[in-house]
């Protein structure tokens, strides 16, 4: 159900189409939000579409935690090597990275909560939003994707998925830091010598450092990826509502499955 407020410009859009792609309010859960801030800080901005902060929180992570060694210290402490992981971390950058660790960790979180508020008031105004955007060098449009071919193509290479999605900044964002992961991690290297048995060589040449940041980022991609996908395909059943139902209101319309009568 959908209330039409008074005339002019709506107060809060649903969704943006632009030639970066579709940015949009969505409700999420904040507990998800807050376990993708702590995976790996800048996630849970991304999910929200919160870009610019999430441009800045993971590349600050990055940073930091190479600065600091965190990687490198959570690699010795799972072996066991407490005295080793403590000695390698270099300590005037630790406190630096867990102020803005933490912060970015409550700021997500905060601002989840405050995207469901928006969401829901953005929903009841019902305003319709544009279904394509045309220039010269860019064509995008809201379209049905598939959730589990985009989650398939993060899997392969992160940031494909988002390409996948039409989000090019990001998506292009994704493929430039995996190439970084995976040059200074040396992990398709250390891959190809333990397919051959080489395990010992493997080993000499991965960098934990590194190698520690691939399974968050892997994981971040896909689900953000799927969750994406899904939403494009929300977005693009409620387009074509909305615009039938201005075309045709004579003819009630139940796109949605489980929709109940308008009120």
């Amino acid at each position: 159900m959908s209330y039409q407020f008074l005339s002019g410009p709506p107060r809060r859009q649903q969704a943006l189409l632009s030639i970066d792609g579709l940015t949009f309010l969505r409700w999420q859960d904040p507990r998800i939000i807050l376990w993708w801030s702590i995976s790996f800080p800048g996630f849970g901005h991304f999910l929200l579409h919160r870009f610019v902060r999430g441009f800045i929180f993971s590349t600050w992570e990055v940073g930091m935690n190479s600065a600091a060694h965190i990687n490198e210290a959570i690699a010795y402490s799972f072996s066991g090597r407490f005295e080793l992981a403590i000695s390698v971390l270099e300590k005037k950058w630790v406190i630096a990275y867990a102020i803005v660790y933490l912060f970015a960790i409550w700021d997500s979180y905060v601002k989840s909560v405050d995207a469901n508020k928006q969401y829901h008031l953005a929903k009841l105004e019902g305003v319709q939003f544009q279904s394509n955007v045309m220039k010269p060098w860019c064509i995008t449009s809201i379209g049905q994707k598939r959730p589990v071919a985009a989650m398939v193509c993060s899997m392969f290479f992160p940031g494909l998925g988002q390409l996948y999605n039409n989000r090019i900044s990001l998506g292009f964002y994704g493929v430039f830091w995996w190439f970084i992961y995976l040059t200074l991690s040396h992990s398709h290297e250390a891959l190809l010598l333990l397919l051959l048995g080489r395990l010992s060589e493997a080993n000499a040449i991965i960098d934990p450092q590194w190698l520690l940041f691939m399974p968050s980022v892997l994981g971040g991609a896909m689900y953000d990826a799927y969750m994406t996908a899904r939403d494009h395909n929300r977005l693009f059943r409620l387009e074509q509502k909305t615009y039938l139902e201005k075309r045709y209101p004579q003819f009630p319309l139940r796109l949605f499955e489980g929709e109940r009568e308008p009120c």
